[in-house]
């Protein structure tokens, strides 16, 4: 048994087994030393002499039989024998085996490897951990363990996860193996695979995607070896920052330890390069890692003061990183020179610097804060106050100075003198006869800069131009918005320059941010041609200052979303230049507004607006006194004693000039209103040079789009583009769209709105009315009938509702198109005398009523 026993050991250690026989060799010596002393007699020494030959021959004879060496101890023929004693069936064998083939080292490293490709699936394992126990020692046997990962045996690929892990960086070339490895369908490799890439360390820093992945697997035990994974690649695993935190509220109590200790390298790696990290890095890094900090705080259950500890103590260093960063710079200026120098600097230098800036060069101020905003907090000494770095360099108190801000307007004011002309709203508007209005009560015969100024020298100002359609609202905000960028002071509605914005359309809702804020931004954008949106706190400077003057048309016929988006009477509503033209009378809270009201033109007074009116267009002079009184006379006769709105002389105007280009025979010229505005339209289709529509077809999809517009509301408004291409297609028209784009980019009569571009209305309001009236013409005609319960019934209801002004320009439209139209129709019929009692107009009937006998184009 003690023979059996040395020999099991020898086989397990070659080195122990030298050490025996150095043992042997010395005990040998120390006894012949003893045999030739002198005190020992010739017989005894004999006998001891051939004892000791007996010895030697037994231990030469069990060295043989044992086949070992001296002088050869770490062969790979003396290796084999301890590589088959690791499978030997006595556990106690094979783990001295291993502990042999460890303390050889290096030298055992290739006879390792070709075990773990034996037949043999318990030696692969075997060899496979030995190989994790010589740790970086078996650096050559990493693409060996690489395709054990992929060994058909479960438990050969988890040794070979561990040996790589034990090997640690210099198993690199090893990650993309282990990274598919996370795949494996045994859950404990799955689980050892991550904590081999953690040993590995950052130079496995590609795994962090998978090892991210690996933290959503259904095993508790990958979740939190993965978190404590991506720990250690350190700042290359922040990606994985967001997924550790949600994992702080997995239900086992280890995987929220794995997410602390991840979360924890991953701050230390930043702590580690603090001072590298550029600032808005720096600052969001923070930011994580505070709402990491804020969730252990809200589940104290959950979490220890020690978990804590290994989030607070990196936080606190990035922190303290931050905060010396300008106090830092500051220092270091401040060192330079002396105190009282640096006193004088401070309260004297700086303030003077950027006075002088502001007389000079005054957007630099603005440009200097922009750059310095992300500085939020500086610590003033002594005090331990922190408050944000350019109002401690003064300049913050110049940002938004009002030189500053006339000095970005100036920047902008060529290029919003060349935009806003083009707008089609206002070029269609360029020609522009002053006429009277009513000014808060006093009539005004015309309209001049001087007549407003002292509404907008006050610090809010609210103007509302109030009319029927037609009246001469949009031309006369036009009108205001070139005084507002005029480059005359003289002409200016104020001390200083504003930049004009015209808001037409509706507003579209965007969650969390202000519609009204968002429009004004886009047309400001739009208006000064800046690739760039404007910094919505310099837009409220620029709103609050009355740097920017704001244009609502068509205010009352607008949305209530859009409409309650105007509310100056808030004093949130960040306006304080306004313009709205209304049809109806705007309460607008109680916020005080100047009104103004454009007044139609008198029958007497119409010769002297023709002439103003074609001596602006620089067409009078083609006119001989007697053709220009013959045309006026017949406008008179057009319209009796009533005065009539600046939109419809505008119109005949134009047709004059046209019908001198064409005939040069103004007997051609309409004779009422409703004709006058079908001849506008001819006069348009006739400009049109290729695939011309003709005239009949442009009123029929005219007149139907126009209804679309007005039926819902009975005023001007929009209608979706689908359902006007159905209306057409009802009509029988071949292809709609085709004739709807005729009308839109042709003859410029409608538009398309809408952030979507998916809906239409028409560009002059009294046009659209006129045409929706001559459309109900066509489909009641003379039915009293029809129209008492189709048409009158909705327009009683909607003129008990208050909005009686708001549909008027329908209803007179209605009016003078039965009475040009229907014949043998006179006032007193039901469809004239009832449309003019809803609109508050009351005809004279001193005298017999005349009968239209026009026929119907």
């Amino acid at each position: 048994m003690l023979i059996k026993l040395e020999q099991s050991s020898a086989i397990a250690n070659p080195h122990s087994q030298l050490d025996y026989n150095l043992s042997v060799v010395s005990l040998t010596g120390v006894v012949h030393r003893v045999i030739q002393s002198d005190s020992m007699t010739k017989h005894t020494r004999q006998v001891l002499l051939s004892a000791l030959k007996v010895v030697v021959l037994c231990l030469t004879l069990f060295l043989l039989c044992t086949s070992n060496s001296w002088a050869q101890i770490t062969t790979d023929s003396k290796i084999a024998p301890l590589i088959q004693k690791l499978i030997d069936n006595d556990a106690h064998i094979s783990s001295i085996a291993a502990d042999a083939l460890v303390n050889i080292g290096s030298p055992a490293v290739p006879s390792l490897i070709e075990a773990l490709k034996n037949q043999d699936i318990n030696l692969r394992w075997h060899a496979a951990s030995v190989l994790g126990d010589l740790g970086a020692e078996a650096a050559p046997a990493v693409p060996a363990l690489s395709a054990a990962l992929h060994d058909e045996d479960g438990q050969v690929r988890l040794y070979a996860t561990l040996a790589l892990g034990n090997i640690g960086t210099a198993a690199k070339a090893a990650v993309p193996s282990l990274m598919a490895a996370l795949q494996d369908k045994e859950q404990f490799v799955r689980i050892y695979v991550p904590s081999a890439l953690r040993k590995i360390g950052v130079e496995a820093k590609v795994a962090v995607p998978v090892l991210t992945a690996a933290l959503k697997d259904n095993n508790p035990a990958v979740r939190y070896n993965s978190a404590y994974a991506l720990g250690a690649m350190g700042t290359e695993a922040v990606s994985a920052v967001p997924n550790l935190i949600a994992l702080l509220n997995d239900n086992q109590f280890y995987v929220r330890l794995g997410a602390i200790k991840g979360l924890g390298g991953i701050a230390a790696g930043f702590q580690d390069k603090a001072n590298a990290l550029p600032s808005s890095k720096l600052q969001k890094v923070i930011s994580d890692f505070e709402q990491v900090l804020t969730t252990i705080q809200e589940h104290k259950d959950k979490f220890t003061e020690t978990d804590s500890k290994l989030i607070r103590r990196p936080l606190n260093a990035l922190k303290a990183e931050k905060e010396t960063r300008l106090f830092d710079r500051v220092l270091e200026w401040l060192f330079g020179h002396k105190l009282l120098l640096g006193i004088a600097a401070y309260l004297i230098l700086l303030p003077s610097v950027w006075l002088i800036l502001l007389r000079l060069a005054p957007l630099w101020l603005l440009k200097i804060n922009n750059a310095l905003k992300p500085y939020t907090d500086f610590s003033l000494p002594f005090i331990s106050v922190n408050v944000p770095l350019r109002y401690v360099l003064f300049v913050g108190w110049f940002h938004y100075h009002p030189r500053v801000l006339d000095a970005w307007v100036a920047k902008y004011i060529k290029a919003a003198r060349e935009q806003f002309p083009k707008k089609d709203t206002v070029s269609s508007r360029a020609c522009y006869i002053p006429i009277p209005v009513v000014l808060d009560g006093t009539t005004v015969p015309q309209l001049m800069n001087e007549n407003l100024r002292s509404t907008f020298e006050k610090q809010r100002s609210c103007l509302v131009i109030g009319g029927e359609g037609g009246v001469g609202k949009t031309s006369l905000a036009c009108r205001i918005a070139g005084w507002a960028m005029a480059e005359d002071e003289d002409q200016q509605l104020c001390k200083h320059l504003m930049l004009p914005v015209l808001l037409e359309e509706e507003f579209r809702v965007t969650e969390g941010k202000s519609p009204l804020l968002s429009a004004i931004r886009g047309q400001l954008q739009a208006l000064i041609d800046e690739p760039e949106p404007i910094c919505q706190e310099l837009l409220l400077r620029l709103l609050r200052k009355k740097r920017i003057l704001v244009i609502v048309d068509r205010f009352s016929e607008m949305n209530t979303t859009t409409r309650e988006a105007i509310e100056p009477e808030s004093p949130e509503f960040p306006v304080n230049a306004l313009v709205i033209t209304s049809r109806i009378e705007e309460k607008l809270g109680r916020v005080n507004k100047t009104i103004i009201k454009p007044l139609r033109i008198e029958a007497n007074k119409l010769s002297s607006f023709m002439e103003a009116y074609l001596m602006q267009r620089g067409k009078r002079d083609r006119f001989t006194d007697q053709e220009f009184f013959d045309a006026c006379n017949r406008l008179s006769l057009m319209v009796g004693q009533n005065n009539i709105t600046v939109l419809l002389a505008k119109l005949y105007a134009e047709q004059l000039i046209a019908s001198k280009d064409v005939t040069s025979n103004i007997s051609a010229l309409p004779e009422n209103i409703p004709n006058l505005m079908l001849g506008y339209i001819n006069e348009l289709n006739r400009d049109v040079t290729d695939n011309q529509f003709d005239d009949r077809t442009v009123h029929q999809i005219a007149k139907t789009i126009a209804w679309e517009c007005l039926q819902q509301s009975y005023q001007p408004g929009t209608a979706k583009r689908a359902d006007a291409i159905a209306a057409l297609a009802n009509l029988g028209i071949d292809d709609p769209e085709a004739h709807l784009n005729y009308l839109e980019k042709r003859l410029h009569l409608i538009q398309t709105i809408g952030s979507a571009k998916d809906r239409i209305r028409f560009c002059l309001d009294p046009l659209a009315e006129y045409l929706a009236g001559w459309y109900l013409i066509e489909l009641y005609g003379n039915n009293d009938g029809k129209w008492r319960s189709h048409f009158f019934k909705k327009a009683d209801d909607l003129v008990k509702t208050g909005t009686a002004d708001a549909i008027k320009g329908l209803l007179l439209a209605v009016r003078d198109c039965y009475l040009s139209e229907v014949q043998g129709s006179k006032e007193t019929d039901f469809v004239p005398q009832n449309s003019g009692n809803l609109a508050g107009f009351t005809p004279s009937f001193n005298t017999p009523a005349t009968i239209v006998q026009t026929p119907i184009p």
